[in-house]
């Protein structure tokens, strides 16, 4: 089995081993862990309490995360892809997508202030890599 490659954000763009090993994570494995995003950790402990309760849903209600965009709602473990399981949300820094989103679900309010207050953070870090 192959093992999963650590990026270092902080190297990424810098370093053209580091922006090689990302690259070749993408292609190889289609997916990576990472290190220096600069996310702090208390973000990082709220998102992952907000994902844990929108998969914590009942089944009735994750289905009712529409497709907006064709295949980018609620998708369900299946036989051929029983560990993936995704929600689609379209935009997650307008508020008016959050709320539709999270009542549709009938989400916790948490799961809203969570987004909504987090939802800035990955354009910040997309403009301090460019």
């Amino acid at each position: 089995m192959a093992e999963i490659p650590v990026i270092d954000l902080r190297l990424a763009g810098s370093s053209p081993d580091e922006s090689a090993r990302l690259r070749d994570a993408c292609e190889r494995l289609g997916c990576f862990r990472v290190t220096g995003h600069g996310a702090p950790a208390g973000l990082l402990a709220d998102m992952k309490a907000a994902v844990r309760a929108l998969f914590d849903l009942p089944d009735d209600a994750k289905r009712r995360n529409a497709d907006v965009i064709p295949g980018s709602g609620y998708v369900a473990p299946c036989p051929a892809n029983p560990l993936y399981e995704a929600f689609g949300l379209l935009d997650a820094a307008a508020p008016a997508d959050v709320d539709a989103f999270c009542a549709r679900l009938d989400a916790p309010p948490k799961v809203r202030l969570v987004t909504l207050t987090h939802a800035h953070v990955p354009a910040q870090k997309k403009r301090a890599f460019s």
